[in-house]
């Protein structure tokens, strides 16, 4: 049940996040960018082992930046008091949701048929999800689309003016309170 739990809970957070702004986190973004740039390095060189996977990789690649480029071209930065906001493309993050739970649910179905009605899985079991090219392709169009998207943030956030704190209509800046020791 824990599991399911978890995994419940991960989808609601992906959920808001593709609904609606998000706040422009530069450690954020850096720490995710890492992350799957690193994630993606080692799937790649654990392709040595199962070659089939490299075509399952390319296909997820080219995908995954033609989601990327959509995304960046729709998405728009929004200034509050507090920060910089963005929003993503919907339809691509949903796109990509969708890509991600569908081949999870995909593959717990293959499993689960395979071994008859258990409630667990043995390490070998489970080890299908990894010997699957299709799915080895989806993992890529989910790297290649965040490595892309968070590196495009990362330059935006660069060029974005931090004086635009003043309100559209002329209103001045908002004071910041700086405490200095």
């Amino acid at each position: 049940m824990i599991p399911f739990l978890i995994f419940g809970f991960f989808i609601y957070r992906r959920t808001k996040r593709t609904i609606g702004f998000q706040k422009l986190s530069r450690g954020r973004l850096i720490f995710r960018l890492s992350l799957f740039s690193l994630l993606g390095v080692i799937i790649f060189l654990l392709g040595f082992v199962h070659p089939i996977h490299f075509i399952g990789y390319l296909i997820g690649l080219a995908g995954g930046t033609l989601l990327g480029r959509t995304a960046i071209r729709h998405t728009r930065f929004e200034h509050r008091s507090d920060g910089w906001y963005y929003r993503t493309h919907l339809w691509v993050e949903v796109t990509v949701l969708v890509l991600f739970l569908g081949r999870i649910a995909y593959r717990y179905a293959a499993v689960a048929l395979s071994t008859g009605p258990t409630t667990t899985f043995t390490p070998a079991e489970l080890s299908q999800f990894s010997k699957d090219p299709v799915t080895a392709g989806v993992f890529f169009i989910i790297v290649s689309y965040y490595v892309l998207f968070f590196g495009y943030l990362l330059r935006e956030e660069t060029k974005l003016d931090p004086a635009a704190l003043a309100e559209p209509t002329g209103a001045p800046a908002p004071q910041v309170n700086v405490r200095v020791e």
